[in-house]
């Protein structure tokens, strides 16, 4: 037994040592080799995330897109616009329509003796609801030029809809490497739920850093890409795009959100100020009106802390105060503050007791309640007095300059309380008011010394504001065109429900101005509120009744009509050029032919489509064509007709027709009627529905 377990001790010392043998050979890992392992798993990840996001990148995906497009050289410089996709670069678009951006042109560099402005804010600065022939942009470039003859003026609005102010810093930096000679902000309104606002849908966060960091995040490319993958395309539902971007509909008088968004206004205006001195551009901020007696509070007050009998009786309250606003306002007055008693942030209370205090003559107390209604909004679209406290705030302390529209607004209206006067809705200008804010910053500048100063009788010498309405193409047609977008704001449920006295306005104001239109007027009207009739802008619907009174052959009417829809679209585009030509075309049918003034606004839309036929994705058929009918108006037939026989392989149906004519027209008039005759029977023969045309086309080329 004992060798037994000798034996077995040898083989198990065997083992060991055959077992042990790899061991005495490994040597340990080194620390540093362990880290750099521990470093590398770690990494990899990250390393991984980084090459995706590369691929991504070169793939075109990620990033912002810039607010300048570049689209070209023309007459010597670089020509280029303000993006739209830009702009729409900060909005998620699978929560809503992203907001939209007037597109302006100029050029790089600044032409000389040019003085170029930019507008920095949202949709109130952009103008709407009025189209941008008739937005504070155009009325400020109108007065400045009157107050400066000897400059050129060039107006830049980067006013975009639906943004907070992060959105307008980002943008405004852009720009200030573009020679700006003055930058105007008017900012602030919807820190609550623009984009990158703290109660909205695509909110980037409720501080400055949380919301560039967003902004950051935003623009990966892993982070579009999974977007795109899992969006299944925009969820909005139909809905407007006010309803689209609140997120958080309720926000109380005592929220900490009120104070974020005033803090985010303060911070982001004030880093405006610093970037524009830092470029060494003389920059001026603007307080912010709003609609103070004509429109009530838009949100509704929480009163679930209260019981049921405090309930019962604040409603009761209420009702009877707002019966007797009018005809007892004594009574009212009692009654609403006994109400106020049970719930002090009540804001449509104190809306309503602003009416009682304004019946009773006292416009002090009508202001103060007024004012207050603003500041317990629950659904906060207007700036609450917090916010422009944090903006005067921070032009004081960056020593800007201070516009106060706010304080000029109420000096304008009667009662000294902003309603409905100069204001559409609840931040937006009416036309008066439009006017109102480009002669407010007007007056800003008489306190300027240098190039930005305005000489004080200058200004005091401006005509009156209906003088520059008439003068920028004021017609009823744009003004049912903003009441019927008005109507259709006001129809928004939660509008609906707090102003239904609004959208009923609106909507009796678009059936008086449309009852008044002949049948024809009336169903273009109609017509043009289909959203197929328009892309990417509002198309003006003077420019549609002006179709009609050309068809009609009533040039005087059509002319002025054309001339003001030709300033409410881009200049680089074919609608421009469309109602360009059909402008000219009415000068020539009125006085018999063109005068020196509007052949060199032929030839020089001749120049402008020659460059977007070479650098601007549009119509090129419906360009070609305009372009061989401009030349025909200057009596250049024999021009014309090269580029209308390329403009016809272009076209097709109604637009093939029109151009055929014209083609058909020149050959008459260059003798060629053989050439008219096989061009008229070729379209018998193929158009098809449209046969008829050419054979009375046929038939009015003479013999011979």
């Amino acid at each position: 037994m004992s060798k037994r377990s000798k034996k077995d001790r040898r083989d198990s010392s065997e083992k060991d040592s055959v077992n042990q043998a790899p061991a005495e050979d490994a040597r340990p890992i080194s620390k540093r080799r362990r880290r750099l392992f521990i470093a590398i798993a770690m990494a990899s990840p990250f390393i991984l995330l980084g090459v995706s996001e590369g691929v991504l990148r070169l793939c075109g995906m990620g990033g912002h897109a810039p607010i300048v497009n570049v689209i070209g050289e023309f007459r010597g410089a670089q020509l280029a616009t303000l993006s739209i996709n830009g702009a729409a670069s900060y909005f998620d678009r699978t929560q809503a329509t992203p907001g939209s951006i007037g597109v302006y042109t100029f050029s790089i560099p600044k032409p000389k003796n040019t003085f170029r402005v930019l507008l920095a804010g949202a949709s109130a600065i952009k103008g709407y609801p009025q189209p941008i022939g008739l937005a504070n942009s155009a009325f400020l470039r109108e007065m400045l030029s009157d107050v400066w003859p000897d400059r050129s003026v060039e107006i830049l609005n980067l006013g975009t809809t639906a943004v907070a102010t992060f959105p307008v810093l980002d943008m405004l930096t852009q720009m200030l490497e573009y020679e700006p000679d003055l930058v105007v902000v008017y900012a602030g309104h919807n820190e609550f739920f623009g984009a990158y606002g703290v109660g909205s849908a695509q909110s980037g966060g409720s501080t400055p850093g949380a919301i560039r960091f967003a902004h950051w995040r935003n623009g990966l490319g892993l982070v579009k890409g999974l977007s795109r993958l899992f969006a299944g395309g925009n969820d909005s539902s139909g809905r407007a795009l006010m309803e689209a971007m609140v997120g958080q509909s309720n926000i109380p008088p005592d929220s900490p959100l009120r104070d974020a968004a005033a803090r985010n206004a303060g911070v982001h205006i004030g880093q405006m100020i610093e970037r524009c001195q830092s470029a060494g551009v003389p920059v001026l901020v603007c307080t912010l009106p709003s609609n103070e007696k004509d429109l009530a509070p838009v949100g509704e007050s929480n009163v679930s802390h209260l019981d049921a009998s405090q309930q019962s009786k604040l409603k009761l309250l209420v009702a009877e105060g707002k019966s007797k606003t009018d005809s007892a306002p004594k009574v009212a007055i009692e009654k609403l503050l006994q109400a106020l008693q049970i719930s002090p942030d009540h804001a449509r209370v104190h809306f309503l007791l602003g009416k009682a205090y304004l019946a009773d003559d006292d416009n002090t107390s009508a202001a103060e309640h007024f004012r207050k209604a603003i500041d317990c909004d629950t659904m906060p679209w207007r700036a609450p007095s917090t916010t422009i406290k944090q903006i005067v705030q921070a032009a004081k302390e960056h020593d800007a300059p201070l516009c106060d529209v706010q304080n000029e607004f109420r000096n304008a209206s009667p009662d000294g309380i902003v309603g409905s006067e100069l204001m559409d809705d609840h931040v937006h200008f009416s036309l008066r008011g439009q006017e109102l804010l480009a002669r407010t910053i007007i007056k800003t500048l008489t306190q300027f010394s240098g190039k930005c100063a305005v000489d004080a009788a200058k200004f005091e010498s401006l005509p009156d504001w209906r003088d520059y309405a008439k003068r920028l193409g004021a017609n009823e047609y744009e003004e049912y065109a903003v009441a019927h977008g008005l109507r259709n704001i006001f129809d928004v449920p939660f509008m609906r429900a707090s102003n239904s006295e609004a959208y009923e306005h609106w909507d009796q104001l678009c059936k008086q101005l449309i009852h008044r239109w002949p049948p024809s007027v009336q169903q273009v009207a109609q017509e043009w509120q289909n959203p197929d009739n328009h892309r990417s802008i509002r198309r003006p619907l003077s420019a549609f009744v002006a179709r009609i009174f050309i068809r009609e052959k009533k040039f005087a009417k059509a002319k002025p009509l054309m001339e003001a829809a030709s300033q409410s679209v881009p200049l680089y585009s074919t609608w421009n050029i469309e109602y360009t030509y059909s402008k000219l075309l009415c000068v020539q049918r009125i006085h018999g032919k063109l005068d020196e003034q509007n052949l060199k606004l032929a030839h020089d839309s001749l120049e402008r489509i020659r460059f977007m036929l070479l650098h601007v994705e549009d119509n090129p058929g419906l360009l070609l064509r305009f372009c061989g009918r401009i030349h025909q108006l200057c009596d250049e037939w024999k021009e014309s007709i090269p580029i209308l026989e390329r403009a016809r392989k272009h076209l097709w149906e109604i637009e093939k027709v029109a151009c055929d004519a014209a083609l058909i027209e020149a050959y008459i008039r260059t003798g060629d009627k053989p050439r008219a005759r096989a061009l008229a029977n070729e379209g018998i023969k193929n158009a098809g529905e449209f046969a008829n045309h050419y054979r009375s086309f046929l038939n009015a080329i003479p013999p011979g």
